[in-house]
């Protein structure tokens, strides 16, 4: 089965150094290197762009092409959510519907799940522990969970799990359900972050030496969020909450533990089902075990954390800088068609993304069973970006849709 969003609404537009210590790992990296065993879908695709220069102006807010990219939803996306806000513009729109049986339509002020984008919360909770001096970002994860991580690895500095770097192997098909009728039969099932780790470290790691090469991944993060536990006594969801969500005000922002529903507005989120005869049926996924990455929000609420983060309001000096810190090395499997053309592109939380008109732009994608979204800014925030929009195959990012609604909203 197919199915094409019968509808489209939009809003109007309007125009408008650091000295460290060097860990032995990196060391390690710059001596020895390292061997590249595995490749990785980026998270966003871009093509080759001249650097950009301080300064650049943004090219005028274009409502039609903010149009034409939500409108270009393939089959396979049943609604779309966009917010562009800033001094060089605003605009809203949705395409498509909340609901495939009734017709509803998408409403502007919808809900969604974040699936990774939860990482940027997390990475901003441990570097808050790090301004506490209650985690040193360069000793190994091990000096504060002694007993996760398998006793051959070598050491593995905090600051890598954050960054992408840290050489931790990933769960794969054989750990957790990949199929459609997997995901919908275990969709409830509840999988403790010390179970993904440990299923994770059976496997090979993708790199010797961490610190030596990138690979985007969410082993690192589930450690992070363990670390964030060992350090506090609570859940992690409770220090994001009590941490950000609390402070900044986002009251449609929640980071459940275990409520299986998304409060609220919101679009329902599908997955296309195999029939016998060999067609697909769309089943509703939007209730689910939040899991890891299980965050809640809307484009507003995304909209006010990504201004607060990057005005300072969140982190230290020493501590925001490293947001922007994305390691000179390599990335695992890379080429010139990603975002970092072959290079590392990621800090803590955050990837970089340079677009054809030579704009940089920042912030993180998001994926999970019926929900895609993702958030980026300009480094000034004069222009900032969050959209979600709920893909039928699986949770599947839906690279040529992400890219259009970037290149609308930065480089029209």
């Amino acid at each position: 089965m197919t199915f094409k969003p019968p509808s489209f609404n939009a809003g109007t537009a309007t125009t408008a150094g650091r000295r460290r210590r060097v860990p032995m790992a990196a060391l390690a990296c710059a001596v020895l290197g390292a061997v590249a065993l595995g490749t990785a879908v980026p998270a966003v695709a871009a093509p080759a762009a001249r650097p950009a220069t301080t300064g650049d102006r943004l090219p005028e807010l274009d409502p039609q092409a903010l149009l034409h990219a939500l409108s270009s939803a393939p089959d396979r996306v049943t609604g779309v959510l966009a917010r562009v806000s800033g001094p060089d513009g605003h605009w809203t729109g949705t395409y498509g519907t909340a609901d495939i049986m009734t017709g509803a339509p998408v409403p502007v002020d919808g809900r969604f799940r974040l699936g990774s984008v939860t990482k940027t919360f997390i990475a901003t909770v441990m570097l808050q522990l790090a301004a506490e001096d209650r985690v040193d970002l360069d000793q190994p994860v091990q000096r504060y969970l002694p007993d996760v991580l398998p006793d051959s690895y070598p050491p593995i500095p905090v600051r890598t799990l954050l960054n992408f770097t840290s050489s931790l192997p990933e769960l794969t098909a054989d750990d957790l359900p990949t199929t459609p009728d997997g995901i919908v039969e275990h969709r409830f099932d509840d999988h403790p972050l010390s179970e993904l780790v440990a299923k994770a470290v059976r496997h090979k790691r993708p790199f010797t030496h961490p610190g030596c090469m990138q690979v985007y991944g969410a082993t690192g993060y589930y450690v992070a969020a363990m670390l964030v536990e060992e350090l506090t006594g609570h859940t992690y969801q409770q220090e994001i909450t009590t941490r950000i969500l609390q402070p900044l005000h986002l009251r449609d922002t929640t980071a459940p533990q275990a409520d299986t529903t998304i409060p609220g507005p919101h679009s329902d989120g599908y997955i296309a089902v195999p029939r016998p005869d060999g067609g697909s049926r769309l089943v509703d996924i939007t209730e689910q075990n939040p899991g890891a990455g299980g965050m809640i929000s809307a484009t507003a609420d995304l909209d006010r954390f990504l201004t607060a983060l990057f005005r300072g309001r969140l982190l230290s000096p020493t501590q925001q800088a490293e947001l922007f810190d994305v390691p000179d090395v390599p990335y695992l499997g890379g080429t010139a068609h990603d975002p970092g053309q072959g290079r590392a592109y990621y800090a803590a939380g955050l990837m970089r993304v340079t677009l054809p008109n030579g704009v940089t732009v920042w912030g993180k994608t998001g994926t999970t069973f019926g929900y895609t979204n993702g958030m980026f800014t300009t480094r000034d925030l004069r222009r900032r970006l969050v959209y979600s929009f709920n893909p039928t195959t699986g949770g599947g990012n839906d690279l040529a849709l992400v890219n259009r609604i970037l290149s609308a909203t930065f480089a029209p």
